[in-house]
């Protein structure tokens, strides 16, 4: 008999953690956290799993989550404020020319920031920030709500020239506000969203159901399960109701980033089935020739060029051989040598044959050589009152040798070396 009270007592225990885990999501770690924290409804997934939110993680993986929430992936997406949009809205630096008859103004009007069009000096339409795309560590776009659905904004921002650019695939020649966002935008830029698509209105999202930016359960699954286990046995010390990468295997783990890293797919199954762990052509396929190099833009496709390098041939690398996604490491050409001399040194005959250049360190920059910023062929940039496009640069992820690369890197380092620098 006291072993059955013993069980029950216990049974009631997990209860009554489930029931606080759901109460701290509904107010802490919603989407809408950062305006109402007391009526947010739950978030779960397709299955009908809840979300715990990344502040959930916390308690037990402090050190992870304060590095992550620095990460361009984690930055994704937000709700649109003053804080998380890169541009200018001071005078002289907010307005997009198209040309002496259009031009956009990107304004504050007290209740929230807006791009307002105007057509031979009158407004035409006005649209507000509502939803930020981008960390903003090359760029940003933005979209605004119209009802249920989302669009993007004809005006987005360029971080290397830190200036207003016109939303790439928009016209430079008219301004549009029509561009309808799909779900699959979302599921590459947050980590939850719930949504249809309708025959006469195009996706229709729930707006209580999405989590912005790719945070911990993106990855890892939905937590408050993991949580209620945990925080009712902490002695245990195997991750329960979790997905460990550690046990995926090589596929199982690059499927996981290809689902945003592959290119333009065409889906099988609707947006968010998908879970880290699945086969991702069992839910979308390439919508491109996957034999040709022609094909792999650098823009995008970062499994395709991956994949058809040698180096990932001949070995069993994948993209955490090279990526850690919990930490911002960004600009640290040194760091992701170090982790190309893992597998190329001298006693393995296949270290870089370069001559010695003076005020050279082979070991300290690979990347600028083998894999270096290339222009785009999917994306172009327009700016205001340009009179031609600026392609995008994005660094390849297919190694190799690109003798133009070296060259230009071998003479940035000689003319730092004569300079003093």
């Amino acid at each position: 008999m006291a072993k059955y009270l013993r069980k029950i007592r216990r049974r009631n225990y997990v209860i009554l953690a489930l029931f606080a885990v759901i109460y701290l999501c509904t107010t802490m770690c919603s989407p809408a956290s950062h305006s109402v924290k007391t009526s947010a409804p739950a978030i779960s997934d397709n299955d009908g799993k809840l979300f715990a939110g990344s502040a959930s993680c916390i308690t037990c993986h402090k050190t992870i989550y304060e590095s992550h929430i620095g990460t361009a992936h984690y930055k994704t997406s937000k709700p649109a404020s003053k804080e998380f949009i890169k541009g200018s809205f001071s005078p002289g630096k907010n307005h997009f020319v198209y040309n002496k008859w259009m031009e956009v103004v990107l304004e504050n009007k007290g209740s929230g920031y807006y791009q307002t069009a105007f057509m031979n000096g009158a407004e035409s339409q006005s649209e507000r920030f509502d939803v930020v795309i981008g960390s903003g560590r090359k760029g940003q776009t933005y979209l605004y709500w119209n009802n249920a659905r989302l669009y993007q904004l004809p005006i987005s921002y360029y971080t290397p020239l830190n200036d207003w650019c016109n939303s790439p695939g928009y016209p430079s020649n008219f301004i549009k506000f029509t561009r309808q966002i799909p779900s699959h935008c979302i599921e590459c830029h947050g980590t939850n969203a719930k949504a249809e698509v309708r025959p006469e209105e195009g996706t229709v999202f729930d707006k209580s159901q999405i989590i912005y930016g790719v945070d911990c359960e993106k990855c890892h699954g939905p937590a408050t399960e993991h949580i209620v286990y945990h925080t009712a046995h902490p002695g245990e010390k195997t991750g329960r109701y979790i997905i460990n990468a550690r046990l995926l295997d090589r596929q199982q783990r690059l499927d996981a980033c290809a689902l945003c890293h592959s290119g333009v797919r065409k889906e099988i199954r609707p947006a968010f089935s998908f879970k880290v762990g699945d086969r991702l052509d069992d839910f979308s396929v390439p919508a491109y020739n996957t034999d040709s190099m022609s094909t792999l833009d650098v823009h995008g496709n970062q499994y395709g060029l991956l994949t058809s390098s040698k180096c990932f041939r001949m070995s069993q690398m994948d993209c955490s051989s090279c990526h850690n996604v919990h930490v911002n490491e960004v600009n640290s050409p040194k760091l992701f040598s170090q982790r190309c001399m893992t597998c190329h040194y001298e006693a393995a005959h296949n270290t870089c044959t370069m001559p010695p250049t003076p005020g050279l360190v082979l070991g300290d920059n690979c990347i600028d050589c083998h894999m270096p910023a290339l222009p785009s062929q999917k994306i172009s940039l327009e700016f205001s009152n340009a009179s031609k496009s600026t392609p995008d640069l994005v660094r390849t992820h297919r190694i190799a040798i690109y003798s133009e690369s070296v060259k230009a890197y071998l003479e940035k380092v000689k003319s730092k070396k004569s300079s003093g620098m």
